[in-house]
């Protein structure tokens, strides 16, 4: 769905250019094509992503959505310095810009679109922990932001275009939403890198896997050690106990699979190992 709204706009706001000299206008289409493309590489990801582990990728290829989040953050950044580039030019010889009522009904109803689309991506990540779903989200919402910005501009500066004064209102929110493409951007690459070095999941998640490990305490005599880490929207977690040596093997299994379906009930996406292991003083 958003693809497909990606590639409305990119021909709505080639419309509106053809109409315009509005660097407000111009800005947008070259980002909405960045963001095409970047819609594109994630749609395509998810595919990859959900395809099951072959011999050469055991754990699946999560780890390309990280990939994928990292460089829509940097397309972002390129995309922002060509708008700031264009816009600091208007500055220094301004004119008014015509032919804009167009492009400001386009970016009235694609704010709307934007929005509508965040709120859904980050309704799935409620669901289900994405990194290509977390950026998706911030992407729209930035494009929703910069749309709603760059509309209000472009509409003050129609009213008051007699005025010499709104002819920098154009060039001025530009930059504006050039803030928006780089918080964003910056988001994404941050949200991502973590992932990609291994790092532990979240601390919240962490937390539910000790409760979870604290209510069946009666079933193991010692935690020796909790590994976690993240791949695309799967968390996987190794939890190495110390059971009663006088155990029978069965009975310990018993209880391992016991601990591992309460994780795996209790938080969505975890792939928990629980490996035995000998005492200390051993």
């Amino acid at each position: 769905m958003a693809l497909v709204f990606c590639f409305i706009d990119l021909c709505l706001m080639g419309t509106a250019l053809t109409q315009s000299n509005s660097v407000t206008i111009l800005g947008d289409l070259l980002k909405e094509s960045t963001d095409t493309l970047s819609v594109l590489a994630a749609f395509l990801t998810v595919r990859a992503v959900r395809k099951s582990p072959d011999y050469r990728f055991a754990y699946g290829v999560g780890k390309l959505e990280n990939l994928v989040s990292v460089s829509i953050g940097v397309v972002m950044v390129l995309c922002a310095l060509a708008v700031t580039v264009r816009a600091v030019d208007q500055l220094e010889e301004p004119e008014a810009a015509e032919g804009t009522l167009f492009g400001i009904v386009v970016f009235g109803v694609y704010a709307c679109v934007s929005f509508f689309i965040s709120m859904r991506a980050r309704a799935v990540l409620r669901r289900q922990p994405s990194a290509i779903m977390e950026s998706q989200a911030r992407l729209w919402f930035s494009k929703g932001a910069f749309d709603a910005t760059m509309g209000t501009g472009l509409l003050v500066a129609l009213l008051f275009h007699e005025h010499e004064w709104s002819w920098y209102v154009d060039p001025l929110a530009s930059l504006v939403g050039v803030a928006f493409m780089l918080h964003a951007a910056w988001a994404m690459a941050s949200s991502s890198v973590g992932d990609l070095l291994d790092a532990t999941v979240e601390e919240e998640t962490q937390l539910k896997i000790m409760s979870e490990l604290v209510r069946h305490i009666d079933d193991y005599e010692r935690i020796h050690k909790v590994r976690t880490r993240r791949s695309g929207p799967h968390m996987y977690a190794e939890i190495f106990l110390e059971f009663d040596p006088e155990l029978r093997m069965g009975e310990a299994q018993r209880r391992m699979d016991g601990i591992a379906a309460d994780l795996r009930a209790r938080i969505n996406g975890l792939d928990v190992s629980i490996c035995p292991v000998g005492s200390l003083a051993d």
